[in-house]
């Protein structure tokens, strides 16, 4: 099976078991502060923080529906490197010892009426049909 291992700057096409392990330790929760092993666009898992302040897990199994977050926020590294090298070898353990919880960020759907592009095509319709009306054309 093939993974990726991603970061905001980088992104490795074949890692091993050792870049896993120092990408994790880079993060510094300032430029470097999220690190994605990835299956496919859909499916992966995602570590975010620092070393000194601790991780939150996010995983996703294919859909959105299917992403969820470590409810413990201060994962120490350690445990942050183990779940990866578990995820990279295919060990369904990988999620024992933390609990998950449903990941609540969503993207809102605007509505057409919400949009701020049909009040202002709105106001130039009604202004045309007054130019119009009062015959200032």
């Amino acid at each position: 099976m093939s993974f990726t291992l991603s970061t905001l700057d980088h992104t490795d096409e074949a890692p091993n078991g050792s870049t896993i392990t120092k990408v994790l330790a880079g993060l510094d929760g300032k430029r470097n502060l999220v690190a994605t092993l990835a299956r496919s666009e859909a499916t992966y898992l995602q570590a975010t923080g620092s070393v000194a302040e601790g991780f939150t897990l996010v995983c996703q199994d294919g859909s959105l529906e299917r992403r969820y977050r470590s409810a413990e926020t201060t994962l120490p590294l350690a445990r942050v490197t183990q779940a990866f090298h578990q995820y990279f070898h295919g060990d369904p353990g990988w999620r024992e010892g933390f609990r998950w919880e449903e990941d609540r960020e969503r993207l809102e759907v605007t509505t057409w009426y919400e949009s701020w592009w049909v009040y202002a095509i709105g106001l130039l319709a009604v202004t045309s049909f007054f130019v119009w009306w009062r015959g200032w054309w």
